[in-house]
């Protein structure tokens, strides 16, 4: 992999006064029918952080085959002002197979509680290079006509979102099933960061749908903004369907749309996309648990025992502490009754093994028993219906308001 770093010497060298203040998870959506070659995408990024400069870092991490980026632009302003935005003073750049880039920054006086506006332009290149890294739960994302429209004011839309893909198998054997799926990627943009004019740092939610699902990030960042103050933000590194340890067996790195094994990716989505993250929230192993012998997918063979588990978490937190981050951990809720049955006995006797032994852990700076709050206080195999979203596994927006509750954002940087 390649990474490519800012040329500004202010951004290179000030980390600390540089916080990522949007970032997003990427996986695998080889399969999905979307091609975006010779067509100029567009999205809203809302920003937490005030600041004078931004930069961009751009995703090519399940891929392995390069991605050319013909222009890239970024403005305040929907509808104009786009300024290019380039990569070692080029404007178009190439990022490599499994790489990410990070832009040069541009001067942008940008404020929190608003949005910038990014605009992408990929050439006309082989459908085998085309944008398969990206996200399905992340931002909205507006797809013109084809066409470069990056530099251009108004953006003309239309309803070509998907190409018919002819050389691709994976692409073509789910192309029918996704059509209400296409207005919903975010490819290649994976982070913005912000030169902001107080140090401060970026903290990093690292989960699963319940993470990504966002209904206690928000909340948390909010109190981020509030108590920690204008140089510290909290960024969404969730992936639905993610486990600790394993990512599907028998699909290629291009198609794993549930990301790639938490142990894998930790390093790349928290430290390599991010920029001075200063602490990170663990949130992942509930899949672990509970997919095994759900669907044919997962073999009930892929059941990990409490050892393996802990294993996972203390390679999580050995890299952490290498990059000098704070580790949170966060118990494991309840998921009996969200999908079929399957040597449920032995997994909730897992589950109580690590959430206890996550409860009495002494390397990490804290835990949040989100397993006390969420499980149901007459059955703690079951989700609290208070709390539950309706599907016996996700918290609902109330729910989530209380795990943030559980959150002491102070002690991030303690």
């Amino acid at each position: 992999m390649t990474l490519m770093t800012n040329q500004d010497p202010q951004f290179s060298k000030v980390r600390e006064n540089w916080v990522t203040t949007w970032s997003q998870a990427q996986k695998g959506i080889g399969f999905f029918p979307v091609n975006d070659n010779n067509h100029t995408v567009a999205y809203e990024i809302l920003i937490q952080n005030t600041g004078d400069r931004v930069a961009l870092t751009l995703g090519n991490y399940y891929s392995e085959v390069s991605l050319s980026i013909a222009s890239l632009t970024v403005s305040l302003d929907k509808e104009s002002g786009f300024k290019p935005v380039t990569v070692n003073g080029s404007e178009a750049f190439v990022v490599d197979d499994r790489g990410l880039v990070k832009t040069d920054s541009i001067a942008l006086l940008v404020t929190s509680g608003t949005a910038i506006y990014v605009r992408i332009y990929y050439p006309d290149q082989p459908q085998v290079n085309r944008a398969i890294s990206g996200n399905t739960f992340a931002t909205h994302a507006e797809r013109s006509i084809k066409g470069d429209f990056t530099k251009v004011d108004s953006m003309q839309q239309d309803d070509c979102y998907i190409d018919v893909i002819t050389d691709d198998a994976y692409a073509m054997s789910f192309a029918d099933g996704y059509e209400s799926q296409k207005k919903r990627f975010t490819l290649t943009l994976q982070g913005v960061d912000v030169h902001t004019k107080v140090a401060g740092g970026t903290i990093v939610a690292f989960g699963d749908s319940i993470t990504e699902q966002g209904h206690w990030v928000r909340p948390t960042q909010e109190k981020v903004s509030e108590k920690l103050g204008a140089g510290y933000s909290l960024v969404n590194a969730g992936i639905s369907g993610n486990r600790l340890l394993r990512g599907f067996a028998d699909l290629p790195r291009r198609t794993q749309f549930f990301g790639l094994a938490g142990i894998e990716r930790f390093a790349h989505d928290v430290f390599e996309v991010n920029c001075h993250v200063i602490s990170v929230v663990i949130a992942l192993g509930v899949n672990d648990l509970h997919q095994p012998g759900t669907e044919a997918q997962f073999s009930i063979d892929e059941l990990p025992t409490f050892n393996e588990l802990v294993s996972g978490y203390q390679r999580l937190i050995k890299v952490a502490r290498e990059h000098g981050s704070r580790v949170f951990l966060a118990t494991l809720s309840p998921f009996i009754g969200y999908t079929v049955a399957a040597k449920n006995e032995e997994k909730e006797a897992i589950r109580k093994q690590i959430n206890e032994w996550i409860r009495h852990n002494r390397e990490v700076a804290g835990i949040y028993d989100f397993d006390a709050l969420l499980s149901d206080p007459t059955d703690c195999t079951k989700a609290n219906p208070l709390y539950d979203s309706g599907d016996k596994l996700h918290p609902s927006p109330e729910g989530g308001l209380a795990m943030s509750r559980l959150i002491n954002v102070t002690a991030f940087n303690a």
